[in-house]
């Protein structure tokens, strides 16, 4: 009898470990992605962007790079929001950047949700932001 529970509690944390591997790999494969000389560019693009509205963005950078980018967080935050990453590996990794991103992208992504008449376009991004502003203000810290 004491090997049988014995058994199964080895099994239960066996599985949380595994679990936390899984979750490690998952957002440690995306920043490595980040970290790419591609999207270091692409990021450094979009922080130095000057624009006055969509039309002058578009003309100006095209949205490649920003398209890029929220691709790659609303992929995150689609992640986040199902709970198959943590929200403190977020912050450790991309906090900061996501912030400054965000404020840069949000202009553009929010006239894009109106041209294109779809509420949702990069919503999983945006769920991030906020995720982590929430996640920051339960911590203590600045959002």
């Amino acid at each position: 009898m004491v090997s049988i529970v014995f058994g199964v509690a080895f099994t239960i944390l066996e599985i949380r470990h595994l679990n936390r591997v899984r979750r490690t790999e998952i957002i440690m494969r995306i920043y490595e992605r980040f970290g790419t000389k591609e999207m270091v560019e692409a990021v450094n693009r979009v922080g130095a962007a000057e624009f006055v509205d969509l039309t002058d963005y578009r003309n100006r950078y095209g949205f490649t790079d920003i398209t890029q980018l929220a691709v790659l967080f609303d992929g995150v935050g689609a992640l986040l929001e199902q709970g198959l990453i943590d929200i403190k590996m977020v912050d450790d990794l991309f906090g900061p950047t996501l912030n400054l991103l965000w404020v840069r992208v949000k202009p553009v992504i929010y006239a894009m949700r109106i041209g294109l008449n779809e509420a949702a376009f990069f919503s999983h991004f945006e769920f991030l932001v906020k995720r982590l502003e929430a996640y920051r203000l339960e911590k203590g810290q600045a959002a």
